[in-house]
């Protein structure tokens, strides 16, 4: 009878936990409902991953070797999977987005490859496996995964930037989505790298890293993939800003009349209603307001302001702060009452947006005030 050791814990806690998450996410209705649903595929395919690779030294059987085979197409899965859950995370989208089929191809034909080693006896693919007949079909593989990788990596990372830049446009604030996003493109970057390193090292140099190679990278990556679950299953429903298909986009061009009108109910909104003290304002909310659409709101703002709908927001809440001190109310509140009141929603933001206006963080400002 087989001793029961570290591995089969690690085997057990992983594909148990993996299966977990997977229809946990799927049980929650509320809470960016479209990329859980990737997600939840995403941890299915972690889960065979894991699987797939510790069995592969666990289970003694030669069949496992040619099961292996089978587990590596999800190498080619995980990259579009990803790109798909990021993509839904953060954009609004109708219908829910979905990569054409084509960028399903390579796993299509690793699998045709998979089914073409079931033509061997399983005594004669075992010959092969061992003798290193196979190594260059696992050196293409190996290097196709890889490019993989890299290519949908560099997709995110624009996609990053792009939601980034929608959000200056949708939001007067930042939402806590941020920081993950910040984290997951650099830890994806990290085990990309690690991995180009150990396949140019092992393959070019003939000097393999001891425990950095690609077995390890599978192993980490899906257990990377669990730590997003579980964050998901904390992250409440985020503003999914609209996606904005640049070969799509018209801009939307307002007559000198229009023009005036419009500036004439955003001055309003502006300095009589304060709607800037909102937290939650965003560009519908306030163009809704306005009784015109966002995109003529975002133009009139980028064209007439010279100005993103977030900084020009948050310009209104720094001169409303500003007033507060010049007032003395800091004698009465703190700063970061103040902050909250004039419609910041977080500390950092304050700060940030603060010394980017006024060139000083807050507190330096207010001793310089009282220097002077």
């Amino acid at each position: 009878m087989a001793s029961f050791n570290f591995i089969d814990i690690i085997l057990f806690l992983g594909v148990s936990q993996g299966i977990f998450l997977s229809v946990s996410l799927r049980l929650i209705h509320d809470r960016n409902k479209s990329a859980n649903k990737i997600l939840s595929f995403l941890l299915l395919i972690a889960v065979l991953m894991l699987f797939g690779r510790i069995s592969a030294y666990r289970i003694p059987e030669n069949w496992v070797w040619r099961f292996g085979v089978l587990i590596d197409t999800t190498i080619f899965l995980f990259g579009p999977f990803i790109y798909t859950y990021v993509r839904r995370l953060m954009f609004n989208e109708s219908p829910s987005f979905r990569l054409r089929l084509g960028h399903y191809l390579p796993a299509a034909l690793h699998l045709g490859y998979y089914f073409w080693t079931l033509s061997f006896p399983l005594t004669e693919f075992n010959s092969l496996y061992f003798s290193g007949d196979l190594n260059l079909m696992f050196f293409i593989v190996e290097a196709a995964g890889l490019v993989s990788f890299i290519f949908y990596w560099i997709k995110i990372f624009l996609l990053i930037r792009q939601y980034k830049r929608e959000e200056n446009k949708q939001l007067s604030y930042h939402q806590s989505i941020n920081k993950f996003l910040r984290l997951l493109q650099l830890t994806l970057g990290t085990f990309m790298v690690l991995w180009l390193m150990s396949f140019l090292s092992t393959n070019f140099l003939r000097r393999p890293f001891a425990y950095i190679n690609y077995v390890t990278m599978w192993i980490s990556t899906p257990l990377f993939i669990y730590v997003i679950g579980y964050f998901t299953l904390r992250q409440p429903e985020i503003f999914r800003v609209p996606f904005e298909d640049k070969s799509k986009t018209e801009k939307d061009r307002l007559k000198p009349e229009e023009i005036q009108k419009l500036q004439k109910r955003l001055h309003y909104y502006i300095s009589d209603e304060q709607i800037y003290r909102q937290s939650d304002l965003t560009l519908k909310k306030l163009a809704d307001k306005l009784n015109t659409s966002p995109n003529n709101l975002s133009w009139l703002l980028n064209q007439i302001y010279q100005s993103s709908f977030y900084d020009y927001i948050n310009s209104h809440r720094i001169e409303e702060f500003i007033a507060k001190i010049n007032q003395e109310e800091h004698q009465k509140h703190t700063l970061l009452a103040m902050a909250m009141d004039v419609g910041f929603n977080s500390k950092s933001t304050f700060n940030r947006v603060f010394k980017t206006t006024v060139g000083t963080t807050p507190r330096e400002y207010l001793k310089n005030k009282n220097v002077a």
